[in-house]
C-alpha cells in the first residue's frame, strides 16, 4: 500500500520528479471539464485552487506510482461515487481533502478507503454524527467526533457503498480516553477482513493538525509519503531527487 499527504497551498509540482516514469512534461495531467465545472461553482479562489490541485495531484502521484502519463491515466466512479482506475482494476485507490490537506492512498491488495480532517471546533458534531451513524453510544464525548468520522468515512469509502448506504454496516467500538477502533463491516466478510484504525498527525509549520483514518482489507504496513511545502526545508528538485517521506505506519 502507498499513501501520500499533499499541502496543496504550498508543494510546487516539478516536472522532474517524472524523469524515471516515462512521463514527459506536456504529459502532465490538466482537468477535465467536469472538473472545470464542479471547480466553477466554489465561491473562493483557495477552494477552486484546491480542488484544482487535489484532482492534478490525484493524476500526477498514481501515473507515477503507474509509470504511466498522467493525462492518459483515466480516472472514473462507480454510481455510488467510488473512484477506480479503469485501465487498471488491480490498483484500489481512495482520497480525501480537507481545507489545504490532502492524503491519497492506493493498494493492490484489496479495497481501501482513507479519510482527514483538520482539526478545528465543531458545534453539534456529535448531534450530526448520531444522524448518519444511529448507533453512536449517547455516553461519547465532542472528543470522539473526528477519529468516529473520519472511520466511518474511510470504511464506506472502502465498501463504496458511501454514508447514506453504508453507514448502517460499519461497527464502530469507542474505547477509552476516546480511541474509536473498527470491529467489522456487516455484509462484506468476516469481521477480521477488516483493517482500521486513526491516528492523529501533528500540526507542521503552516500545515493545520489533523486525523487521518485508513480501512484496508488486510493489515499491511503504511508508508505516507507527505510532500512537503515550502514552508519546511527542502533540497531544491533535481532530476534524481524526490520529497523527503514521512512515514507512518498503521
Amino acid at each position: 500500500m502507498d499513501a501520500w499527504l499533499v499541502d496543496l497551498d504550498e508543494h510546487a509540482w516539478s516536472p522532474a520528479r517524472y524523469a524515471n516514469t516515462g512521463t514527459r512534461p506536456g504529459s502532465r495531467a490538466r482537468a477535465t471539464p467536469e472538473e472545470g465545472r464542479r471547480a466553477a461553482e466554489f465561491t473562493r479562489a483557495s477552494s477552486t485552487r484546491r480542488f484544482l490541485r487535489a484532482r492534478l495531484a490525484v493524476r500526477e502521484l498514481l501515473g507515477e506510482r503507474l509509470a504511466v502519463p498522467p493525462a492518459e491515466l483515466r480516472v472514473a466512479r462507480t454510481p455510488e461515487g467510488k473512484p477506480y482506475l479503469p485501465d487498471h482494476p488491480h490498483l484500489h485507490i481512495s482520497w480525501s481533502r480537507s481545507e489545504r490537506l490532502l492524503l491519497l492512498a492506493a493498494a493492490d491488495t484489496g479495497p481501501i478507503g482513507v479519510d482527514i480532517e483538520w482539526l478545528r471546533p465543531m458545534p453539534a458534531a456529535l448531534d450530526a454524527l448520531a444522524t448518519v451513524y444511529p448507533a453512536l453510544p449517547v455516553t461519547a464525548e465532542p472528543e470522539v467526533f473526528l477519529p468516529a468520522w473520519t472511520l466511518l468515512e474511510a470504511a464506506v469509502k472502502a465498501t463504496g457503498l458511501g454514508l447514506a448506504r453504508g453507514a448502517k454496516d460499519v461497527d464502530l467500538a469507542l474505547g477509552p480516553g476516546n480511541t474509536v477502533s473498527l470491529r467489522g463491516i456487516v455484509g462484506h466478510g468476516p469481521p477480521d477482513a477488516w483493517y482500521g484504525r486513526t491516528e492523529p498527525l501533528a500540526a507542521s509549520g503552516a500545515l493545520p493538525a489533523a486525523v487521518v483514518a485508513v480501512v484496508t482489507r488486510d493489515r499491511p504496513p503504511m508508508s505516507l509519503n507527505q510532500l512537503l511545502g515550502r514552508d519546511r526545508p527542502m533540497p531544491a528538485p533535481t532530476a534524481r531527487s524526490s520529497p523527503d517521506p514521512f512515514v507512518l505506519t498503521l
